[in-house]
């Protein structure tokens, strides 16, 4: 499959949200241990679990954004081929206009120089 850009850069910034995750879930859980919610020794399960989430979260984004593209993007392949069998008929009409119009057409004659009545 070819790479399309704007998907790639929808997938880094997915990416970077899960990374970033990572760093928000270590300051919330060191929070719920400063005020007691929290043991420290659950602090690094809850630190995996909150990733885990956010990952599988980002995950489930990407695959709705990549099917919404797929779907969208067969709608407009769709349209598009009817637009071009539309175009072909026209461009094929034209033709054949043209060709019934050159045959009809007679070919106007010019007066000759010695046959003028005098």
């Amino acid at each position: 499959m070819a790479t399309n850009p704007l998907l790639k850069r929808m997938l880094d910034a997915g990416m970077q949200f899960t990374e970033m995750s990572q760093k928000q879930a270590e300051k919330l859980v060191k929070e719920f241990v400063k005020v007691g919610q929290a043991r420290k020794k659950d602090s690094d399960e809850m630190v995996r679990q909150i990733v885990d989430r956010g990952r599988n979260l980002s995950e489930q984004v990407v695959a709705t954004v990549q099917a919404e593209l797929a779907k969208q993007m067969g709608k407009f392949a769709g349209r598009l081929d009817d637009v071009e069998a539309r175009v072909e008929a026209l461009a094929a009409r034209v033709g054949q206009a043209a060709k019934t119009t050159a045959k009809k057409a007679p070919v106007a004659k010019a007066p000759r120089a010695d046959s003028q009545s005098d």
